[in-house]
């Protein structure tokens, strides 16, 4: 796979080329069948010397480099690793992929150590490496497009701080300005025909239990477990109609009213149904308000576009939102991922939001203002504050929130999948390198 004559046939014959760094045949081979007609995959192990002239000579679409455990080469993960950093330095725009074994996880995190954060096992069957593939190469082919793979993950920093609130109506504005303006009431039901593209989903993992559905007034008993149950069948056609669905067309999933059903459910599928609703929805806001799994949060941050930790002027609020940081920081989630929203903001509270970002080390996203009354007669009524007074001044402190949104985000883009999040809760209980 080393030839010269190879390359060239993959000029003539191939709208692109793949190198592989290695020289284990075996799974050259195995990388060479999963991608079948995705690119001709030319193999060789190159040294850092002589890494930017090949890629000069050999013009990849993508590399690949080998993180599979060798017993007979204890010095193998370090040299990828080395690779890897090297090529990131000598081409930081050109896609990597890491390729291991699933059942051998100490590769995927010598590959996460050296910044390669998509990971494909060769042998999990060809349309998953091929996913991988067009999804890394999309994402390094054009900027991410307004309107798919946006995300917004609200951290409330205890339950009770108002993050379902902003949930809801950073939703309802957010699918107003997708859909082109709110609609009329008589007109709100031909919503539901928007291409998921155009709509926002809710992805309500808040205590207690499906609140932001219930502010929204969504009901489906459609949850979060199905959703997980049904991944590989988890399209445009099942989302539209199985989900909860307000009459704009906002979707929401939320946490099965049994708990206890969640044990069920593993890190890695919780994430993969993330990053699934990303994929298809135009924008996805996902409270995690509460929500206990430290781990699968971690996992979260990695991947969203935004992740703003929600919390009030209270010294409880901030006693937990230290400690929350602190669990975060745990998982290796660096305080510089999260951006800081300070709720029911009052300066006459006490400490500052200025103040509050900075001994926290925390980027300020913006303030709330406390609207207690009137965001309560709004919801008991089963309506969003903007719908009843545009003008108010937390509409307009979440329409600035929403504006953060509009931007592209190179993070969102360059974040790792699923597997790269879930693989530092390996990464802890494996002593590597």
């Amino acid at each position: 796979m080393k030839t010269h004559a190879r390359e060239w046939l993959a000029l003539q014959h191939s709208s692109r080329c793949f190198l592989f760094c290695s020289d284990d045949a075996g799974v050259g081979a195995q990388l060479a069948e999963a991608l079948g007609d995705a690119g001709l995959l030319t193999q060789e192990l190159p040294s850092q010397q002589a890494l930017a002239r090949r890629l000069a000579e050999i013009n990849p679409a993508l590399v690949f480099l080998d993180f599979t455990p060798d017993p007979h080469e204890p010095g193998k993960l370090l040299h990828s690793a080395d690779l890897a950093r090297t090529l990131a330095r000598v081409s930081p725009g050109l896609p990597r992929v890491a390729v291991g074994l699933l059942s051998q996880p100490e590769g995927a995190v010598a590959a996460l150590r050296a910044g390669v954060s998509d990971f494909i096992d060769p042998g999990a069957g060809a349309y998953e490496v091929r996913d991988v593939v067009s999804r890394v190469m999309a994402q390094a082919g054009a900027p991410l497009a307004a309107g798919g793979q946006r995300s917004v993950l609200l951290l409330g920093a205890r339950p009770g701080v108002g993050a379902s609130t902003l949930a809801v109506h950073l939703a309802g504005l957010a699918q107003d300005r997708m859909a082109g303006g709110r609609a009329a009431p008589g007109q709100e039901r031909d919503r539901q025909s928007l291409d998921l593209a155009r709509r926002v989903a809710v992805l309500d993992l808040g205590w207690p239990v499906g609140d932001c559905q219930l502010y929204l007034n969504a009901q489906s008993d459609f949850d979060f477990i199905e959703a997980v149950n049904n991944l590989r069948r988890l399209d445009h056609t099942l989302l539209a109609s199985a989900m909860a669905n307000t009459p704009a067309g906002i979707g929401v999933l939320s946490l099965p009213r049994d708990l206890g059903r969640m044990r069920s459910v593993s890190h890695a599928d919780s994430l993969l149904l993330f990053d699934r609703l990303r994929q298809h929805y135009g924008l996805l806001v996902v409270d995690a308000g509460g929500f206990s799994s430290v781990e699968f949060i971690a996992g979260m941050v990695r991947s969203t576009q935004e992740a703003w930790l929600v919390t009030d002027q209270s010294v409880g609020s901030l006693v937990s939102m230290a400690a929350l940081i602190r669990d975060l920081e745990a998982q290796e989630v660096a305080p510089g991922s999260l951006r800081l929203v300070v709720n029911r903001y009052d300066e006459r509270y006490g400490m500052t939001a200025v103040q509050i970002a900075e001994r926290f080390g925390l980027e300020l996203a913006g303030t709330l203002p406390d609207r207690t009354l009137a965001l309560m007669q709004s919801v008991n009524q089963g309506r969003l504050l903007h719908q009843d007074a545009e003008r108010d001044p937390y509409v307009r402190a979440v329409q600035a929130l929403a504006r953060r949104l509009d931007a592209p985000a190179a993070a969102a883009g360059t974040r790792g999948g699923w597997l790269s999040a879930w693989l530092p809760g390996v990464h802890r209980r494996l002593s590597l390198i």
